[in-house]
């Protein structure tokens, strides 16, 4: 990070000095430009006033315009105009004539080829004023403000370095504090970044932590029932091997559940506009044929005859999905589908008559892993990931997941899902 710094002061600087004199040549070219085309205008029209003359009054008419010309004028003899120019001249002739490579002159012969005017230099040199302007602001003005602002770009780099570090060995909460009315792009950047990471690491722990201890009870169980069957007889092994078949199934949707879990927040978004009716019919239809034989529920769907929703179709029909699953679970024996068009969102919402979610105990339900009520969670099955799904979901559309209570007597879930991204 020191060495980067260095390079980019040193490179800042450079710059900056070549913008200098970049500025100070780029000037003094311009206003050279200038005064060389005015200077040699000048001789021109010097040139046409004395050629009208006789030549016998070219001398009196010079010295009256000379205090006027920004540069110098001579009278030639044509002997004298031949040698300056160094080979035949004639009536008419105007010749650039470099007296030094920095400075040009003009020889011009009059009409009447008695003579010829010298004027120059027409070619100024750089202007006494540019020079100090130029190097002031090349020496000191630019590479100050280039160290002003390499500083500060250096300690913003040194706030991300030190929270990065502080990142890098396990503070998930390290981040780069953003002074007011500072804005500070790579800070906001890398913030958001460790928020994901923070997100990233501490589901996937909560994820190890829910897989072993959920995958454990059944794993057990299975495992004693294999030790078992050999002391069983050929009657009991039939029920033992249908006990070890129910735990496989468990495993299988623990399993499910777990990917639908991971999938929710990993899966990229394919927003579309769709009708959902169709679909929460089939969802709702699945859910009647998974309910167990010895359970008899009553599913209602209050669903108008079209909507319009914009989500992603496979995570919106997960949702609902999971939403059914959980309320068919502790359901006593009715259960409602309701879909509403709100003004800023369409509403989808479940209803059971079951125990319902003590309002306490709301927003702890959509905790990933947590059954709100263990007793009731073991005999109906679940691992704690229904509605935490459900809030993932909901999270990436920007819609809202709200439980309350049901006119049915039990637990009221909705999702809403934003009319527009």
């Amino acid at each position: 990070m020191r060495r980067s710094f260095i390079r980019l002061i040193a490179g800042s600087v450079l710059a900056c000095w070549a913008i200098g004199f970049l500025v100070l040549f780029s000037y003094a070219r311009s206003q050279s430009w200038t005064e060389e085309r005015a200077r040699r205008d000048g001789v021109f029209l010097v040139f046409q006033l004395l050629d009208l003359e006789p030549a016998s009054n070219r001398a009196r008419r010079l010295s009256e315009l000379e205090p006027h010309s920004s540069v110098g004028l001579a009278l030639l003899t044509p002997d004298e105009a031949t040698r300056r120019v160094g080979r035949p001249i004639g009536p008419g002739d105007q010749i650039p004539h470099k007296v030094s490579p920095q400075q040009q002159w003009y020889i011009l012969v009059f009409e009447d080829g008695q003579g010829a005017l010298a004027a120059g230099p027409v070619n100024p040199a750089i202007p006494s004023g540019a020079r100090p302007i130029g190097i002031v602001l090349a020496i000191v003005g630019l590479p100050l403000i280039a160290g002003l602002i390499a500083m500060r770009v250096e300690q913003q780099l040194r706030k991300v370095e030190h929270a990065s570090q502080a990142l890098a060995v396990g503070d998930l909460g390290a981040r780069v504090k953003i002074q007011s009315g500072q804005p500070n792009e790579l800070a906001a950047n890398f913030n958001a970044m460790a928020e994901r990471i923070e997100h990233l690491i501490r589901s996937r722990d909560e994820l190890v932590q829910a897989v072993s201890h959920e995958l454990g009870s059944p794993l057990s169980r299975l495992r004693f029932h294999f030790e078992l069957l050999e002391y069983q007889s050929e009657e009991k092994r039939d029920d033992r091997i249908s006990a070890m078949n129910r735990e496989l199934d468990a495993l299988y949707e623990l399993v499910a559940v777990l990917l639908s879990y991971v999938q929710s927040d990993e899966l990229e978004l394919e927003r579309v506009e769709f009708d959902p009716i169709r679909g929460l019919t089939d969802v709702a239809e699945l859910a009647r044929l998974e309910t167990p034989d010895d359970r008899t529920i009553d599913l209602e769907c209050v669903l108008p005859v079209s909507a319009s929703v914009l989500a992603d179709q496979r995570l919106f029909m997960r949702a609902i999905e999971n939403l059914l699953r959980n309320a068919v679970r502790h359901a006593g024996n009715r259960v409602q589908l309701v879909l509403t068009d709100d003004e800023n969102y369409i509403r989808v919402s479940v209803h059971d008559d079951g125990p319902g979610i003590p309002e306490s105990l709301r927003e702890k339900a959509m905790t990933p892993f947590v059954r709100v009520e263990a007793d009731r969670s073991r005999k109906s099955g679940g691992v704690g990931l229904g509605l935490a799904i459900v809030s993932r979901i909901m999270d990436r559309h920007g819609g809202r997941l709200e439980i309350g209570d049901s006119p049915l007597g039990g637990a009221k879930v909705a999702t809403l899902w934003p009319r527009r991204t």
